[in-house]
């Protein structure tokens, strides 16, 4: 390899030194970017220094970090031939690594999914290896990773594994959820990811789609702030800069209204719905947001034409006519995962996601070239805005220090502390150097978090709330119950911690769309618990909003606490508990009384509920539980 490791630090005219001595030259000299080549040369002219990312030994405009990112992009298009740009629009899922998919394909994306689900330090070389890779090629087009991050940067094992949106939306703070998105572009970037697939501008309006914990809000104003918020966290502000993560805002035009609930289905919004639909990726545009991404598994009936048919991401009327048409984005349109790559790309997609390289040749023979052009051009232009072609590489000895550091944990647990909402408080008492816990749920650390983590049996590092109580008390002094059958019969005086609700997932919810009760086991528990006369505080971790009438009806107390985070979410659900943080969250949806209700409402109406168990925004402010 050609100059290993070579770098170039800021470099300025030498003329212009001394200051005092050429005042006007030296405040237009322009700040050498900081270089790094592993493949390829770096040649000097002007008195600068560049990458020859092309290897001809000249000085091409696409290599010239001094002309505007729109001059280099047309310069390197016009060194492109079809396949090549297709190849740009490449969004692969890297499970495996093949190095010809960098090195001669020169593909534009790559989600890191489980292969790089490893320690950070390792995280942060395999995407310098392949960066490498990428470098290698003709051109020398860097490539972006991406991640899915509604719980942080959950791909790598030393990360923050943060609250997912419907806790950050119980707290409802822009300030805090920038702040997590700021810590979550730290942690990416620091593994060379620059790409998240979140946040969700979603709205809540059925209960009953398991999706909801990914969204924050039923209420247009809060989705609308908090989803600015999250995307200037991410990309440092409005538009793209070399500090920036691309945030990617889905899923357009608002995947909340479902059929019956049911992930997948058509949407089911109408005329007078479709504008509290749009109104958070509305914000999202108006805040500089730089990739959209269409919904991959539904149709859109009420937008007519193609959307009747074609999924949102392969929808002209979606992608071309409302999104780019009505609402002037002008940024990067990434699909959603699916297969009708040509369809997608001839509907106004620019980057395909789960396409390959083989994906390519029937996008070539199918798309027309002016469509590949548009596309690839804002692919580059973003490139070139981050500065990628002067320096993808990441220092993978930092990258250990950043990831899961004590301030990111420290960040983490305040978020989880302040979503936790207390629905029912009664009789609470102080909690002693002993403790009873309940639930199969409370030994499940992976329940902290929706499932936009690594899959079983991939292990995840966390601490579930048994085991926080145990590091706490030690385990000779705290009594576990998994089930009714274990629960003595005389439990009078004590209090147990009970903690329900849903494992983990992503599409489907663990107890089906058609479902908000809760199971038989647990409300057997409650009962046992209740008929031994126990005190009963219940912790929710819940995805979407239950018919919490019988945990209510039974507990003396009852704290939400949705999705609080793998990392120290527990640790907050204890600090809560024995009354040293306060409990001030609100509801982020409306809870019902019972399913009838959730049958009456409309899919995709937010607040329609007539007479909820809780309303929206309902909370009891506990200053310090027990005491």
């Amino acid at each position: 390899m050609k100059n290993l490791f070579k770098k170039a630090l800021c470099l300025a005219f030498a003329g212009c030194l001394l200051m005092t001595a050429c005042p006007a030259v030296a405040e237009d000299a322009l700040v050498q970017p900081e270089l790094e080549a592993r493949v390829k040369n770096i040649i000097t002219v002007d008195g600068y220094q560049f990458k020859d990312l092309n290897d001809n030994g000249e000085l091409d405009v696409y290599e010239d970090w001094r002309k505007t990112p729109e001059e280099r992009a047309d310069d390197l298009l016009s060194q492109m031939d079809a396949t090549a740009k297709a190849k740009q629009m490449v969004h692969l899922t890297l499970v495996s690594k093949k190095d010809s998919w960098f090195s001669s394909d020169n593909v534009g994306f790559a989600l890191v999914y489980e292969y790089i689900f490893t320690d950070a330090k390792t995280a942060a070389e395999t995407t310098n290896e392949i960066q490498e890779l990428s470098e290698s090629a003709p051109l020398g087009i860097p490539i972006i990773f991406s991640m899915d991050t509604e719980a942080g940067a959950a791909f790598v094992k030393d990360a923050t594994f943060l609250p997912d949106e419907i806790s950050q939306g119980a707290v409802n703070d822009p300030e805090l959820v920038k702040a997590l998105n700021e810590l979550l572009r730290k942690e990416l970037m620091a593994v060379g990811v620059r790409m998240a697939l979140s946040p969700d501008a979603d709205l809540i309006t059925d209960p009953r789609w398991g999706r909801n914990q990914e969204c924050y809000s039923e209420d247009t104003e809060v989705v609308s702030s908090l989803i600015v918020a999250a995307v200037h966290g991410l990309q440092g502000g409005p538009g793209l800069t070399k500090d920036s993560v691309i945030a990617t805002v889905k899923h357009f035009p608002g995947s909340g209204a479902q059929t019956d609930g049911v992930d997948g289905t058509p949407l089911t919004i109408k005329e007078d719905s479709i504008d509290l639909h749009l109104a958070g990726f509305k914000a999202a545009i108006d805040g500089g947001v730089a990739a959209v991404m269409p919904y991959g598994y539904s149709t859109v009936p009420y937008l007519g034409g193609d959307a009747v048919d074609n999924y949102a991401d392969q929808s002209a009327v979606v992608m071309t006519d409302l999104l780019r048409g009505q609402l002037g984005f002008t940024g990067i349109i990434q699909t959603d995962w699916g297969l009708n790559f040509s369809g997608a790309a001839n509907a106004g997609a620019d980057i395909l996601g789960g396409a390959g390289v083989r994906s390519t040749r029937s996008v070539v023979d199918e798309v027309p070239e002016e469509r590949l052009t548009d596309a690839c051009r804002r692919i580059l232009i973003a490139k070139f805005e981050m500065g990628l072609f002067e320096n993808p590489y990441v220092d993978a000895d930092a990258a250990a220090s950043i990831l899961g550091c004590e301030e990111h944990r420290a960040l983490a647990k305040e978020a989880a502390a302040r979503s936790f909402t207390m629905v029912k408080y009664e009789n609470a008492q102080t909690l002693g150097d002993k403790v009873i816990i309940a639930g199969e749920l409370a030994d499940n650390a992976r329940a902290l978090n929706s499932g936009w983590t690594v899959k079983e049996p991939m292990e995840v590092g966390g601490t579930s709330i048994l085991q926080a109580f145990k590091n706490r008390l030690g385990e000779e002094n705290v009594t576990y119950y998994a089930d009714a059958a274990s629960v003595p019969a005389d439990l009078a005086g004590q209090t147990v911690i009970l903690v329900v609700g849903e494992k983990s997932g992503t599409h489907d919810p663990s107890w089906g769309a058609a479902n908000l009760e809760f199971p038989e086991d647990q409300q057997a528990l409650l009962n046992a618990l209740d008929a031994a006369g126990a005190n009963v505080v219940s912790v929710v971790l819940m995805n979407r909003a239950y018919v919490l009438t019988p945990v209510v009806d039974k507990s003396d107390s009852v704290m939400l606490a949705y999705r609080p985070g793998l990392t120290v979410g527990a640790d907050a659900v204890v600090e809560a508990l024995y009354g040293e943080t306060a409990i001030t969250g609100k509801l982020p949806f409306q809870i019902p009384a019972t399913m009838e209700q959730v049958l009456n409402q409309r899919e995709d109406l937010p607040k329609d509920i007539v007479d909820p168990l809780f309303e929206y925004g309902f909370g009891i402010d506990v200053a310090a539980f027990g005491k």
